[in-house]
């Protein structure tokens, strides 16, 4: 699973932004990918993730309030307990809707 490995190419780096925000990220972007198979299929699944986290690097430059770092958990500091809060709500809820639902058939199209 290279995903595993992946906090340890971010040591050294800047703390704030180091192996425990990774590994928060991960966590959430799997969540929303987990998610995201059970409503739309697997085709697509990856879609929303790579959707969201490519418009909150440009829409949080400069944001400032409470809310931050919960629409912006993909790029808060590692310590940011709201961005923590929700990428794990995100990883429940993708591995809940995953577990119950599975991942949507294919229509069958294409």
């Amino acid at each position: 699973m290279p995903a595993a490995v992946l906090p340890l190419a971010v040591r050294g780096g800047p703390p704030d932004f180091g192996p425990a925000a990774v590994v928060r990220d991960l966590l959430g972007r799997t969540g929303v990918t987990a998610a995201a198979a059970a409503l739309l299929g697997a085709r697509p699944s990856r879609l929303p993730a790579f959707g969201y986290v490519g418009a909150v690097h440009p829409a949080s430059h400069g944001a400032r309030g409470h809310a931050v770092a919960v629409w912006a958990w993909p790029v808060q500091p590692a310590a940011a307990v709201g961005a923590w809060a929700t990428a794990g709500g995100a990883f429940a809820l993708g591995a809940v809707l995953y577990v119950v639902r599975g991942t949507r058939p294919e229509t069958g199209r294409g």
